[in-house]
């Protein structure tokens, strides 16, 4: 799952972007976290990873932080989130 923030300012930043624009920035997102995967000797929660994304108003590719939260989905799978840095939360809050 992409964030609704990541997808309106790193995927899909203008409504004039092609379907096929928007595509290749996805693919790109996702294989920066599909690397940064493979080279965990152990994964965490939270893993961060960047990505080589042009981001408003800019149109140079540059690195960005990116953040994947793995947590389990319905039928007990791993899911990951995909989230823009300012979606991160260091609070940990209290189950109880």
């Amino acid at each position: 799952t992409v964030t609704k923030p990541l997808w309106e300012v790193g995927i899909a930043p203008t409504e004039s972007m092609s379907e096929e624009e928007k595509t290749e920035r996805l693919r790109d997102v996702l294989m920066a976290f599909r690397l940064r995967i493979a080279s965990q000797a152990t994964l965490s929660p939270l893993i961060d990873f960047p990505a080589m994304l042009s981001m408003p108003p800019g149109e140079v590719p540059q690195p960005v932080p990116l953040f994947a939260l793995i947590q389990p989905d319905e039928q007990n799978r791993a899911a990951a989130t995909l989230l823009l840095p300012n979606e991160v939360s260091a609070t940990i809050i209290p189950m109880n």
